[in-house]
Parts: structure tokens; sequence; C-alpha cells
């Protein structure tokens, strides 16, 4: 799966790149730098975290139908 972002949250995604590398490393990178990191990040990392959402989300989704399964039986 491919993840794909809009132009603007890849902007603003960009600029806090920017942002990190001037504040933390007082290193200063171009934009075109941010959105190699960013594309390498969302290449390498990003696939990792949403599988880690889906999975709390899939625990979410079963605990609620527990609870209402449970509230049901009482009846």
């Amino acid at each position: 799966m491919k993840i794909e972002l809009k132009e603007e949250q890849k902007a603003q995604l960009c600029r806090t790149i920017t942002e990190l590398y001037f504040n933390d490393f007082d290193e200063e990178i171009s934009t075109f730098r941010a959105e190699q990191i960013l594309d390498a990040f969302i290449e390498k990392v990003a696939p990792a975290i949403y599988n880690m959402a889906l999975e709390d989300v899939q625990q979410f989704l079963l605990k609620q139908i527990d609870d209402l399964d449970a509230i049901y039986r009482k009846e």
C-alpha cells in the first residue's frame, strides 16, 4: 500500500522537518532535502505505524463489541 499525502500536508511536514533540523541540529536544510527525508520516512516507517494503528483500532472495536455483548447478555 502506498501512502500518499495531500500537497498541503506534505508542505507542512517538510516545514516541520526543516524547523526540526534547524532547532535540534543547528543545520539548515533545503526544501528538497526535507522532501527526501519525508519520502524516506513514508516509505520505510509509515507502513509500520499505519499497521500498528490498524491493530489498535481493531482491538478497540473488539473491546466495544465485547462490552455491547456483555450489556445485552444482562438483559
